[in-house]
């Protein structure tokens, strides 16, 4: 099951030149997903419960965002928890960068997190990504390497 882009646009009240919309997409296509897995199996209710771990674009060193989700099997959105500050009032970049990534990911193939696994398994992934971010000498860029 894979959630719409269609379905985001609804759940969300965006489209594509809003900006909310415009930077989920960043954030879900340059790795700032560290995390995402499923919280419990479909219930009575027929739904897949969710949490995602998104990198605080302004923070990067800091712990993640926390993003729970509700989605119906049919993939329909039904609720979003999530701890950024800027999200509280409206829908943030972080809660979009998580849908988005939900286009790209089957939510049945997610693996599923305990509680302690879902608050302590995005540890190894987030040192993993600020890998990418850590200052490397001048001479290891492509741009200034001596051709031959």
């Amino acid at each position: 099951m894979y959630i719409s882009e269609q379905e985001i646009c609804r759940w969300g009240q965006t489209n594509p030149s809003k900006r909310n919309y415009i930077e989920g997409k960043k954030i879900a296509s340059t790795g700032h997903i560290v995390k995402c897995g499923k919280l419990s199996e479909i219930n009575n209710n027929d739904e897949v419960r969710f949490v995602a771990f998104c990198m605080q674009t302004s923070h990067l060193k800091n712990k993640p965002h926390e993003i729970n989700c509700s989605v119906s099997c049919d993939g329909k959105i039904l609720s979003m928890v999530y701890t950024c500050k800027a999200g509280l009032g409206e829908k943030c970049k972080h809660i979009f960068g998580t849908l988005f990534y939900c286009t790209l990911n089957d939510l049945n193939i997610l693996p599923m997190l305990s509680c302690t696994d879902a608050k302590c398994s995005w540890k190894q992934d987030h040192k993993r990504v600020l890998e990418t971010y850590m200052p490397r000498p001048m001479e290891e860029h492509s741009c200034f390497r001596k051709k031959k």
